[in-house]
């Protein structure tokens, strides 16, 4: 495992990663040059309203970011600094990365974190990594322009559907990801409920909903209400494991 780390940190991964996410700095910097362009020059937002927006959106972050940050410690353990900044830094599911190394661990005949974590298992972690978060960058490659034509056609013909996939698409996201995180299968028997992880979504789901509601008065809520709620579910998260142990 020692040796695993210190190929895992060497200053060559440290170089790859390193220019693998400069390249998604670079191309996050030129997409805001280019929105900002845009609402300069068709007046889209006023000055206090680009502060709200900006203002928003960092708030925002802190939850997730919070989030990933607990998880991507734990990566950098396992498979080491510079591949974790890479994949976290390009995908930003820090969770989706961990299962990723640890299924291809599994296929080496090894464990994460263990002495049965050879460069073999170490190698074959990072192809189902790496593998596994092309699925999102193809389909948004090929599907992007297809889906757009799609919007424009039902925003004409049915805009109230339109609206429709827009609120019930990010619920369906959410309960899906929130119950497989809370339940665990095994081909659809022996069905075991984690119980701390179920508080953690429930307790984050009430206190998004909590927050939309008083935001109507104190809009200040809603701002934050993303960030709150992600350190409100951790925090139930914790204390029900805790009383379970």
């Amino acid at each position: 495992m020692d040796q695993v780390l210190r190929i895992a940190n060497s200053p060559v991964l440290w170089l790859l990663a390193t220019l693998i996410v400069g390249v998604v700095v670079a191309q996050a910097l030129l997409y805001l040059r280019m929105t900002l362009s845009f609402s300069d020059r068709f007046r889209i937002l006023t000055g206090e309203e680009r502060r709200i927006v900006f203002k928003t959106a960092t708030i925002n972050s802190i939850g997730p970011a919070i989030a990933v940050f607990f998880v991507a410690v734990s990566l950098v353990a396992m498979v080491g600094s510079p591949v974790t900044l890479m994949r976290v830094g390009v995908i930003g599911s820090a969770i989706f990365e961990f299962v990723a190394a640890d299924q291809g661990a599994r296929a080496a005949g090894a464990q994460l974190g263990t002495d049965s974590f050879t460069l073999q298992a170490f190698t074959a972690a990072v192809w189902v990594m790496t593998l596994g978060g092309m699925g999102w960058l193809l389909s948004t490659f090929f599907m992007t322009k297809t889906l757009d034509r799609a919007q424009e056609k039902l925003s004409v013909s049915n805009p109230a559907l339109i609206r429709a996939m827009g609120t019930a698409t990010p619920v369906a996201i959410f309960f899906i990801l929130g119950a497989n995180a809370a339940v665990d299968k095994q081909w659809l028997s022996d069905i075991t409920v984690a119980m701390d992880d179920l508080a953690a979504v429930a307790v984050s789901a009430l206190c998004m909903v909590a927050l939309h509601f008083a935001g109507r008065g104190r809009p200040w809520l809603r701002e934050w209400s993303v960030g709150l709620s992600l350190v409100a579910g951790l925090a139930a998260g914790y204390l029900v494991s805790q009383s379970l142990a």
